[in-house]
């Protein structure tokens, strides 16, 4: 019995123990993210920050899907020439590459 007293005790010590370690880790994090995805920045404030990039794009076309791949934006945009794929980098507001999508030739 003094047994299953003394395990009962010690397991409710653990789990105090271990909720104030989780506290701390979250109030510590909160003051000092490790990354610019804890907390939003500032535009321009360093990597992870927001970015604002003018992409011109032909009269006639118009964006029909986007998304995020890892680190970088993915819009899908089509128009009269064809569809094409432009990969930005949120980090620098670049352009990091154009995929053109072109009909395959019998």
């Amino acid at each position: 019995m003094k047994s299953l007293k003394a395990l009962v005790i010690g397991m409710g010590l653990l789990i105090v123990v271990g909720l104030a370690l989780l506290g701390y880790g979250l109030y510590r994090n909160s003051l000092h993210p490790a990354s610019g995805r804890a907390l939003p920045r500032e535009a321009g404030e360093g990597p992870g920050g927001y970015f604002s990039v003018e992409l011109p794009i032909a009269a006639g076309d118009h964006l029909e899907q986007m998304a995020v791949a890892g680190e970088k934006v993915i819009l899908r945009i089509s128009g009269a020439d064809g569809e094409r794929i432009l990969v930005l980098d949120p980090q620098t507001g670049h352009l990091a590459g154009t995929v053109s999508l072109v009909p395959q030739k019998p």
